[in-house]
């Protein structure tokens, strides 16, 4: 699948973060999110995220996606997509000289139809090593990432997102991101995508949030995310 990886991500963002929800709080998303290549279009329409504050410094993650994908032939293909679930741990926090600093493994279960490109067949785990500055109502983001990535004719691969977003106010922020995946398949290519992203609160309890952007290396075309963000 064309960025499978990357679908899988820190909204709106295809860099994650290491600021976890806090203690005791829920952080639910619903939201669309896809890639469009030379006529293929493939991605999660529509998936369920939440995450929750077990204690300090630490995040639970679950996802429900259902994916789609329609290939260069018509055909068309829709249904459950691979389970996700995920732990963050922040281990350093931020100082003036010192950024933050988290870990976040995430696992995804073989649930959605590997044969109608819905999923990967395979158990996978990724492991991001995350960091996070901020100055003033500048604030920047990222870090490499590995992944397991089984399967005949598919390899291990590496990612590195880096992500700069500017607050105005308490209410909105837009940011820019540089985002790599290495290449995922024997003989393939890697990937390189481009983004510009906003989040606009709707009150203390939710906010929409979007990004739109190119992928300029590897499979070139389009990326897109819009989603809408909870907070309890």
């Amino acid at each position: 699948m064309l960025l499978s990886a990357s679908l899988f991500a820190g909204p709106p963002y295809l860099t994650d973060d290491p600021e976890p929800v806090e203690r005791g709080h829920w952080e639910t998303y619903l939201f669309m999110q896809g890639v469009v290549s030379h006529g293929a279009r493939l991605g999660l329409l529509p998936a369920f995220e939440a995450n929750y504050g077990p204690f300090a410094n630490a995040q639970i993650q679950f996802q429900v996606p259902i994916a789609y994908e329609q290939g260069l032939d018509g055909r068309r293909e829709h249904g459950l997509g691979d389970l996700q679930t995920g732990f963050k741990y922040r281990f350093i926090q931020e100082g003036d000289s010192v950024p933050q600093m988290a870990i976040y493994p995430q696992v995804q279960a073989p649930t959605g139809r590997a044969a109608a490109g819905l999923g990967s067949g395979h158990w996978r785990l990724y492991i991001p090593l995350l960091f996070q500055k901020s100055i003033g109502p500048w604030t920047t983001y990222g870090g490499p990432g590995w992944w397991r990535n089984p399967g005949e004719g598919k390899r291990n691969y590496l990612t590195f997102g880096w992500q700069v977003q500017r607050n105005f106010g308490e209410d909105f922020s837009l940011g820019a991101e540089v985002f790599h995946q290495g290449a995922d398949a024997t003989g393939g290519t890697g990937s390189a995508t481009f983004n510009v992203g906003f989040l606009r609160a709707l009150g203390p309890h939710f906010s929409v949030l979007g990004t739109i952007g190119r992928v300029f290396h590897g499979e070139t075309g389009h990326q897109v995310y819009v989603g809408v963000r909870g907070f309890l």
